[in-house]
């Protein structure tokens, strides 16, 4: 079910873009056959010719009553021969008229419509074709003038799946009865012998044909009686001639005989009916005119968007084709590059490993094995230590002569640590706790506040303050 899905959706696609190629139509016949109706669109622009003749041939009634004598199936089924042979058929010019191809017109598809020849360029009469599928052996072969559109594709189908004999005729043909043109892309079109006029010329010809009737009265039981009155009727309406109304024939002075509206009158109406139904009918065919300007300029306007976004997506395409070989001439060399910088990365790795490998060696060799060993260290140590103390911070400790190599590194790289001079955390503070009380810190009192006025009398008595009433209030000083 997946893959079946898949598939209809690309044939989809395919159909779309296909039809996005294809030019619009101008102009639509309906054909009306015996399994139901065939709507043809026309492309009166692209084959002007065989459209102007498959319309006409269409509004005389050429086509009706014909058969389509050829059937092959997922091809094509053809029709258009008055003769049912596949030999008939005349256009509507003098002669055969020429082919006519167009670049977006392709035999890729079925639904479309086309002339059908003798096999010789050139020689397009009256029969046409419709393709059951694709048919590219056909391209540049035969005129393309139109396609089925919409759901009457499905009576084309239907047609095709009748059974034929050896000659690729259908056992029982199918026909079309009637041709109605929907939408006429050419206004100056004259059919030469209308549908109408057939008939009325067959009507007046059977009658010609058809003898006089008579009235024979032996064959009634009062056939005497009956034939003396139709003398008496005869003889009257020879004397009286036209019949004449009651206002002609009666003495009744309340009927008048005279015209309500004289001929005069009818004369001026008519004209001026006939005036105003002229107007109308200009005005129309300005509005129709109009409309079909408008249209043209549409759809030439719809041909260049097309043209020019085909021209785009060329570009596009163009444009894609070469980022893709950039980009792949872009993989191979960083491909190349990320291979080399693997392979230093690789060797830079290794030749960490290795050097830290032998400084592990190292140190392991260093490190004293036995306790006495590690005792001896530790002295040794101290007394460094010792020394670079009772030695002045800048000038150069003597270093004892047994240590040699990165022991004396390590003996040089500690003596920077007396190169800084000490300072007495106490001499440099500058702030100092207001609540911390000490040697600093003092009372201070203000005599004059009254808190303390009243302090010192309740204490002393004194006015002015004693040396307790005077204290104070103690308070620190900062310095």
């Amino acid at each position: 079910q997946h893959y079946f899905i898949q598939s209809n959706l690309r044939d989809y696609s395919i159909m779309s873009s296909i039809y996005n190629l294809e030019p619009v139509t101008k102009g639509k016949v309906l054909l009306t056959t015996s399994h139901g109706e065939v709507e043809v669109e026309l492309w009166a622009r692209e084959a002007p010719k065989a459209c102007r003749n498959f319309v006409q041939l269409c509004m005389e009634g050429y086509y009706n009553g014909t058969i389509f004598h050829r059937l092959v199936k997922n091809f094509c089924i053809q029709g258009g021969d008055p003769t049912g042979t596949g030999t008939g058929g005349k256009s509507i010019y003098t002669a055969d008229f020429p082919d006519e191809f167009h670049q977006r017109l392709k035999f890729c598809r079925r639904g479309l419509v086309a002339m059908a020849n003798s096999g010789v360029p050139n020689s397009n009469a009256s029969q046409f074709f419709i393709t059951l599928g694709e048919t590219p052996e056909l391209q540049k072969k035969h005129t393309i003038f139109g396609k089925v559109s919409g759901n009457t594709i499905f009576n084309v189908l239907q047609m095709s799946e009748l059974e034929t004999d050896n000659d690729e005729r259908p056992l029982e043909p199918p026909s079309i009865k009637s041709a109605e043109i929907l939408n006429n892309p050419f206004e100056d079109i004259i059919p030469r012998i209308t549908e109408t006029t057939d008939k009325k010329e067959k009507k007046k010809e059977k009658k010609k044909s058809q003898m006089k009737g008579t009235k024979n009265f032996k064959l009634l039981s009062f056939g005497e009686e009956a034939e003396e009155d139709e003398e008496q009727v005869q003889e009257a309406s020879s004397k009286l001639g036209k019949i004449s109304s009651a206002h002609d024939v009666s003495q009744d002075p309340k009927l008048s005989k005279e015209v309500a509206v004289s001929a005069a009158e009818l004369e001026e109406q008519r004209e001026t009916v006939m005036s105003q139904a002229e107007k109308i009918r200009e005005k129309l065919k300005k509005e129709l005119e109009e409309a079909k300007e408008e249209a043209a300029t549409v759809s030439t306007e719809n041909d260049d968007k097309v043209k020019t976004l085909k021209d785009e997506a060329d570009k596009l395409m163009n444009e894609i084709k070469g980022i893709g070989k950039e980009e792949k001439t872009n993989q191979g060399a960083s491909s190349e590059k990320d291979a080399r910088l693997n392979e230093e990365e690789k060797q830079t790795v290794n030749q960490f490993r290795r050097k830290l490998k032998e400084f592990k060696e190292q140190q392991l060799e260093k490190k004293p094995k036995t306790k006495s060993q590690r005792e001896n260290q530790a002295l040794l140590i101290l007394e460094k230590f010792k020394k670079l103390k009772e030695t002045d911070a800048k000038e150069e400790p003597a270093i004892p002569d047994n240590i040699e190599g990165e022991e004396e590194e390590d003996m040089l790289n500690s003596i920077n640590l007396f190169s800084h001079s000490l300072v007495d955390a106490a001499r440099t503070a500058k702030v100092k706790d207001a609540n911390v009380l000490d040697d600093d810190t003092y009372e201070i009192y203000d005599p004059r506040h009254p808190i303390n006025v009243r302090k010192r009398q309740k204490e002393g008595g004194g006015d002015k303050g004693t040396e307790k009433g005077g204290k104070w209030k103690r308070t620190k000083i900062l310095t």
